[in-house]
């Protein structure tokens, strides 16, 4: 198994669309054994999908394509052997308007099992946007 944790620009959509983002990938994730999160802050998408190598390569593959969004930058892609997002097939987190918001929101919300890494670069996405 794969950790893969992106970031990608997509300014300017609306929640409803975020949504159907969010709800469309639950049910595809769910028949591929996919797992993670998705956050997203005006701006741009920071998603974690955990899965079976070929499986996530194939996701890739269909994301780069989506013109929802641009510029995808794969910021950790490690082998794991334990899911930390076991119980999510597709979950938004939202962010708070203020720093204090986003950082209480994203401390509620992270699996505890996250390798540290994983967990560092999540906070200080939410930080610093």
């Amino acid at each position: 198994m794969r950790r893969i944790v992106y970031i990608s620009t997509a300014t300017g959509l609306p929640a409803a669309e975020v949504d159907r983002i969010v709800a469309a990938a639950e049910q595809g994730n769910f028949e591929r054994q996919i797992t993670g999160f998705l956050i997203y802050n005006g701006r741009n998408f920071l998603q974690l999908i955990e899965g079976e190598q070929a499986v996530l390569m194939s996701l890739m593959a269909k994301l780069a394509r989506d013109p929802r969004h641009s510029g995808i930058l794969r910021l950790i892609d490690e082998p794991i052997t334990e899911r930390s997002c076991a119980g999510w097939s597709m979950h938004r987190m939202r962010l708070g308007s203020d720093l204090a918001g986003r950082r209480a929101a994203i401390a509620a919300e992270l699996p505890g099992m996250m390798s540290p890494g994983s967990r560092q670069l999540v906070e200080n996405f939410a930080a610093l946007n």
